[in-house]
């Protein structure tokens, strides 16, 4: 059995290796790799929740990990947070006025 045959049971069996092989496999802000580093846990929960679907829908758990990742919208799930979130600082650009009466 040729080696790259066992790549796509191993990329299931250790789910980190194609999470943080597609947040640092595309070209991405530091804020963006950051925040992406951060939200392992929630975005593996939601596909959790996803075979926790399917499931309770009398289907069987056939979605994969790899396949879940590829149909994540990175770029739009972060454009949704808000600025704080993102790590941005808009005070900079925009600093309080201070009155002195």
């Amino acid at each position: 059995m040729p080696l790259f045959d066992l790549y796509p049971d191993l990329l299931e069996q250790e789910p980190k290796l194609p999470y943080y092989a597609k947040v640092h496999g595309q070209q991405r802000s530091p804020n963006q790799t950051q925040y992406f580093q951060g939200a392992y846990n929630d975005i593996y929960n939601e596909y959790l929740g996803r075979l926790g679907q399917q499931m309770q829908g009398g289907q069987d758990p056939t979605l994969r990990w790899t396949d879940f990742l590829a149909e994540m919208p990175f770029i739009e799930r972060f454009a949704r947070l808000t600025p704080q979130e993102r790590g941005e600082n808009p005070s900079v650009f925009n600093p309080r006025t201070l009155f002195r009466y």
